[in-house]
């Protein structure tokens, strides 16, 4: 059975272990919500977005956030893959939070 999401905004919510596997999401909008140890498998995905949500340690799994905007909302520990995170649009900061992608490693030295 899929879940079908259309034209609905999530504002000021703690939706925290919000399990949104295998649904069709379309018009979608988390604004000011914490969707912290969330998780989102095999989406289809229009129209999704995020204004200052909390993405911290959210899952993304099978799920491309091609031309989606986490500018404003906080990434820290999200775990997706390369080939979902592709065409997202990040912030400068943010993009610190995905090296561990691509084997990189930071260090301090201050």
């Amino acid at each position: 059975m899929e879940t079908r999401l259309y034209n609905v905004s999530i504002i000021n919510t703690n939706a925290s272990y919000i399990n949104l596997a295998l649904a069709s999401m379309e018009n979608i909008l988390f604004k000011e919500t914490i969707l912290r140890n969330s998780y989102f498998q095999e989406n289809k995905l229009k129209n999704l977005y995020f204004e200052k949500a909390d993405l911290t340690q959210a899952q993304f799994s099978k799920t491309s956030l091609k031309d989606v905007d986490l500018s404003s909302s906080i990434i820290a520990g999200i775990a997706i893959s390369i080939e979902n995170i592709r065409g997202a649009i990040i912030d400068t900061y943010q993009a610190a939070d995905l090296l561990y992608l691509l084997g990189i490693k930071i260090k301090d030295n201050y």
